[in-house]
């Protein structure tokens, strides 16, 4: 924060005065005794504040020592800080909900405002916004007001991992109403670390005056133990999202290793690239404008093509029903099937460059070929596991059946991945299945869509 302000700035005066007009103490009249300034920026410019403090008129009253300040101060700042409440907001905003930096707060306020504070004072007032909307949050009588249409309450607890080595972040969620309870850093966890957590969680809801319907987590052993012995009789859903992770955790590494082998195998892109660009630079010089121009067209439909595959190969996007290396392997075959038809018509300029990448593709999708198959098949009975959670699809007591009935033919299979996936559908099938049908516990702790449809139906 700067010492001093800059020479050549101009303040807006505002004038302050005390509302009251009569000693608490004796009920003798107060009088203005100093002016006090209070300098401050806006996003309106800077303000000089002039606070007309007030004290007793009556010299023996035990309270004449004790200086009034205008209660409209508050309204506009807090005592000692250099900014409004709007600039206060307006950074906090901007932080948390469009994630810009503290550097780009900074150059923001600067260019666009003349607001001159450093950047270790934005991220001062930043913790302060973060503690003011963490209290505002935990309020008990706004959230007893938030819920008190709700029948009951469904929590979920998470770990965050930070950086290796800092402590894990445990947030526990409400999930009726889409609200974080509150979070807690953690240097370990044991079990007496998450019976705080989970106790904090039970004494929480009982001061809403809430019963807890259900929990939801991971199957972390310590979340396990915990909640069955805090909050017994109480279903406890297992996130279906980390239970189709874990049942597709060999089918996604050997994906892995085959998407590997196939990217290793697609070269040769930029060398393309380098010749099309020197080839244009020798038409500009040698040919007309036109026929440059033509050529121009021509070959950057063979940039595009390269842009397009290397898009893909650096697309790392999918999931246990959509690998990567199979996401990856068919936008490729598509772009291959594209490139197969231009070069299947009379030959062109660019038709050399076009049969050069479509080998190169064809070189990694034949790397990838031998596993496809294994990684499709597999997929497909993954989906079919994924269809007896979700409550749409039928019944618990019948999704239940067709989920043992899955578990039984893959513990039959002459398969080490299958018979894999039956273990770990067994090791979870006791978390899957809770509640009845007239209790909606979300399938994971990222099922929002369907929780908000919930709460619009309270």
């Amino acid at each position: 924060m700067p010492s001093k302000w800059p020479i050549d700035i101009t303040f807006k005066e505002i004038i302050l005065s005390v509302n009251e007009k009569t000693c608490r103490q004796c009920g003798s009249d107060l009088a203005i005794c100093s002016h006090r300034e209070h300098r401050i920026y806006g996003l309106e410019g800077a303000i000089k504040l002039i606070c007309k403090q007030s004290h007793c008129s009556n010299k023996k009253c035990s309270s004449r020592s004790t200086l009034v300040n205008p209660e409209s101060e508050l309204m506009i700042t807090m005592p000692r800080w250099r900014i409004d409440w709007n600039l206060f907001t307006w950074m906090g905003f901007r932080r948390f909900k469009r994630h810009w930096s503290v550097p780009q707060i900074h150059e923001e306020l600067l260019d666009s405002y003349q607001v001159y504070i450093s950047e270790n004072t934005i991220t001062d007032y930043l913790r302060k916004y973060q503690v003011m909307v963490a209290a505002w949050h935990q309020d008990l009588e706004r959230m007893r007001e938030a819920y008190k249409d709700c029948q009951g309450v469904i929590l979920t607890i998470d770990g965050l991992q930070p950086e290796k080595g800092h402590e894990t972040l445990y947030v526990v969620r409400e999930l009726k109403k889409q609200r974080i309870w509150f979070a807690e850093p953690l240097l370990s966890s044991s079990y007496t670390e998450i019976r705080k957590v989970i106790r904090h969680a039970k004494d929480l809801a009982q001061q809403l005056n809430k019963s807890i319907l259900g929990w939801v987590s991971d199957k972390q052993d310590a979340f396990v133990v915990i909640i069955a012995e805090e909050c017994p009789n109480i279903p406890h859903r297992y996130c279906g999202n980390h239970f189709i992770r874990d049942l597709a955790e060999q089918i996604l590494e050997n994906d892995s290793h085959a998407k590997v082998q196939m990217r290793r195998k697609i070269r040769g892109l930029r060398t393309i690239e380098k010749e099309i660009l020197a080839e244009l630079d020798q038409y500009q010089e040698k040919e007309g404008q036109l026929t440059y121009k033509q050529q121009t067209y021509a070959v950057n439909i063979v940039l595009d093509y390269c842009a397009a595959i290397r898009g893909i190969l650096n697309d790392n996007h999918g999931g246990p029903l959509t690998p990567p290396g199979l996401r990856m392997a068919k936008a490729l075959e598509e772009v291959s099937q594209s490139i197969e038809h231009n070069i299947s018509l009379k030959e062109t300029p660019i038709y050399s460059k076009l049969k050069r990448l479509y080998g190169y593709i064809k070189r990694g999708l034949s790397i990838y070929y031998s596993e496809q198959k294994e990684v499709e098949k597999y997929a497909k009975e993954i989906k079919k596991v994924e269809n007896t959670l979700n409550s749409e699809k039928g019944k618990l007591k019948n999704r239940l059946a067709k989920f043992r009935r899955l578990k039984s033919r893959f513990k039959n299979a002459d398969d080490l991945v299958k018979n894999q996936m039956s273990k770990i559908m067994h090791s979870f099938e006791a978390g899957l299945f809770v509640g009845d049908d007239n209790l909606s516990i979300p399938e994971d702790n990222l099922d929002a869509r369907k929780m908000v449809q919930e709460t619009k139906g309270t």
